[in-house]
């Protein structure tokens, strides 16, 4: 067998052999992968005491970088990825709240870092409701949590409320949600209080519109429309 890196591997054992073996290989990559990303795990934790220690400066200065520079480096990282992207929006929210930019930017890397959090879509919607988003991206983001957490009771509950405060303004899609999120949860304690509140500030157009919605979906009872008294 050939020299390599100055070593005769004619004088490994026979049972080198056999370690040396692809799926031997293969468990031996795996095992390095787990370490690495451990590795990474344990690297980015310590950061976040740092951070919580107020030990990374705020701005960079003295040759140090920032702290959401600091953090920014770690926002692609498998295994902290979202942890780093949910410390980027506290540290964001800490220093520049009055940055909408950059909050809106650091909400939306957190929702498209966890695609399946319909916690994080459904912060964007209301952050993008706030502070006067165009609608298409307020309603880009309420699809998400409709398509995220369609059973969920909570944000089923926040939809719905936004479905009725913002009818007028809505697309029938985002209207077909609203009305699903209505009638899943008004039996739920105090939500036919709290959607009749919403509803007597509805023209009576719009009310007429909303009943109608509700009849057309093919769900509603009697009880349900005087819950929502309509």
């Amino acid at each position: 067998m050939e020299k390599m890196h100055g070593y005769d591997f004619a004088r490994l054992p026979d049972w080198a052999g056999r370690i040396l073996r692809p799926s031997a290989l293969g468990l031996v990559a795996v095992f390095a992968v787990t370490a690495y990303a451990g590795a990474n795990i344990v690297a980015f934790e310590r950061l976040e005491g740092r951070v919580a220690g107020e030990e990374v400066v705020s701005s960079a200065g003295a040759g140090q970088p920032s702290v959401s520079g600091a953090v920014s480096n770690w926002k692609n990282t498998p295994g902290v990825a979202t942890r780093a992207r949910s410390l980027s929006l506290d540290i964001v929210l800490a220093e520049t709240p009055g940055d909408r930019a950059a909050i809106d930017n650091s909400l939306r890397e957190l929702a498209e870092g966890s695609p399946t959090s319909v916690a994080a879509w459904q912060a964007l919607v209301a952050f993008r409701e706030i502070s006067g988003a165009p609608k298409e991206s307020v309603l880009a983001a309420f699809r998400m949590s409709a398509l995220t957490g369609s059973h969920e009771g909570y944000f089923m509950r926040l939809r719905a409320t936004f479905g009725l405060e913002h009818w007028s303004e809505l697309p029938e899609p985002a209207r077909q949600i609203a009305i699903r999120d209505v009638l899943k949860t008004v039996g739920v304690v105090e939500g036919g209080d709290h959607y009749r509140a919403i509803l007597r500030n509805k023209t009576e157009a719009e009310r007429k519109e909303i009943r109608a919605a509700l009849t057309a979906s093919g769900l509603p009872s009697q009880h349900v429309l005087q819950a929502l008294a309509l």
